[in-house]
């Protein structure tokens, strides 16, 4: 037994060293110009040993998503010595930077529309996740009908990514401006710039009109994805 464990974590390193090289093949190259043998080599593996871990292509680029997705997750969740506002602002500026960083497969699995398998269950995953801290800034109860508005606001932020690259990209900063503006629209209050750590703390609480500061609105700052997975 005490052998099994050093083995089956050296076969984890080994599987992510491969992943973790594929993801930046398909970022560069596109996946079906990507070469199984260059991954392999870089990887300092054998092509042998990455179809011993992925059937195939595909079969490695779900596991690229699967572990981009967890890194959208980490690079978008709150911070609790933050404020509400700052952290939207952190977490827009990750999954903008993820998107734009982007291409092909990887571009369209941020995007909300990858043709691959369960990549659609990881955009969601990563939504739910997300979905509890957003819940808390609207002060109201967790019902139906406020996850829906807020699902919907995460998918909006993916139609704003889109438009912020590529030929008529948007500036970041009005593309930041515009998914805030949004999200303080459907909660019917601007984002709280007092510390979640606070005596109030937890999630990304609002603020009264009356409580906010000229830092909470968008024109002065525009608060922060998954990130999840925005």
């Amino acid at each position: 037994m005490s052998n099994e464990l050093p083995a089956r974590m050296e076969a984890d390193a080994r599987r992510a060293q491969i992943v973790s090289v594929a993801s930046a093949h398909f970022a560069e190259r596109g996946v079906a110009a990507a070469s199984m043998s260059a991954i392999a080599r870089e990887a300092g593996v054998t092509r042998a040993l990455v179809y011993h871990y992925f059937a195939g292509k595909e079969a490695l680029l779900g596991a690229v998503l699967e572990a981009e997705a967890h890194r959208l997750l980490v690079a978008t969740q709150p911070a609790a010595h933050l404020s509400p506002a700052a952290n939207v602002d952190r977490a827009l500026d990750a999954y903008l930077d993820f998107f734009a960083s982007s291409t092909g497969e990887l571009r369209a699995f941020y995007a909300g529309h990858s043709p691959v398998e369960d990549a659609e269950a990881l955009v969601e995953g990563n939504h739910e996740r997300h979905l509890p801290w957003l819940i808390e800034a609207s002060g109201r109860p967790d019902e139906p009908a406020l996850r829906l508005a807020l699902s919907g606001w995460l998918a909006l932020v993916q139609t704003i990514a889109a438009g912020s690259v590529g030929h008529a990209a948007l500036p970041r900063g009005e593309a930041k401006a515009l998914c805030v503006r949004a999200l303080e629209g459907l909660l019917g209050a601007p984002l709280s710039t007092a510390s979640m750590a606070g005596p109030s703390a937890g999630g990304l609480s609002t603020g009264t009109p009356s409580e906010a500061t000229p830092q909470a609105s968008p024109a002065a700052s525009t608060p922060s994805s998954q990130q999840g997975q925005a």
